[in-house]
């Protein structure tokens, strides 16, 4: 294996099967644990402050494939802590990934979590602000990526934002190591070092974003091997 191993294409054990609720909350809870530990919502909040701050009204976002909900929640906490409105509607095709998404965030007036397939968003265009996919990319080919990011920048006014995985063997080898000496779910042990296997080139996210028609969309790393790639919407304000 090279230090940036060839993209994989094996599934990972939550794309082939349901998992049940137990061992699916297990799972949720250690994706969040990996979010804020490793770098997922500093990048996430790194990226959509700045419109937060710029924007007088309420900032409307779709997250993509949200899972846990654990981001949308803490950027409803960044809204709140800078004194700003967010609206953040979280959707994931998983009847019940989004129950528990659901069920696992107080009701609250700025989040909703649906349950809704990203190939068939019952949206109409331009309805959201901001449309937000943390760690959903990965799961996807090239081409569907393409296709998903074409369908994201008709739903935005403003901005799409990605967040995903840096492909590289460090941090396989560390998340591989780390989720077994800390016993976590098997479900997490063997789906984690895959998804860094299933992520990103710098390369390869601002292809996918020239072949979807962005015009003006910008890379940049966070650390520890986390990319955050921000596709601005034609028209909308810099």
């Amino acid at each position: 294996m090279g230090l940036v191993p060839e993209r994989s294409s094996r599934l990972e054990l939550l794309d082939e099967r349901s998992a049940d609720p137990a061992d699916l909350r297990a799972t949720l809870d250690d994706l969040a644990r990996t979010n804020r530990w490793l770098g997922g919502r500093r990048a996430l909040l790194g990226a959509l402050e700045p419109l937060l701050l710029a924007s007088e009204s309420p900032l409307e976002v779709l997250d993509v494939g949200t899972g846990g909900a654990d981001l949308p929640r803490a950027l409803a906490q960044c809204a709140r802590r800078v004194r700003r409105e967010v609206l953040v509607t979280a959707i994931d095709r998983e009847p019940l990934v989004a129950a528990l998404a659901a069920g696992g965030a107080p009701s609250r007036s700025d989040l909703r979590v649906l349950c809704a397939d990203a190939r068939r968003l019952p949206f109409a265009d331009r309805s959201f602000d901001v449309v937000t996919a943390s760690l959903f990319l990965h799961h996807f080919e090239h081409r569907d990526i393409v296709v998903l990011l074409k369908r994201f920048l008709r739903l935005a006014r403003r901005a799409v934002v990605v967040n995903d995985l840096r492909r590289h063997v460090v941090p396989w080898l560390f998340i591989w190591i780390a989720s077994r000496a800390t016993r976590r779910h098997p479900i997490y042990v063997h789906d984690a070092p895959l998804s860094v296997l299933r992520g990103f080139t710098g390369g390869e996210l601002i292809a996918a974003a020239r072949e979807a028609g962005a015009q003006r969309f910008s890379l940049r790393r966070r650390l520890p091997y986390r990319l955050v790639l921000t596709l601005e919407v034609d028209g909308a304000q810099a």
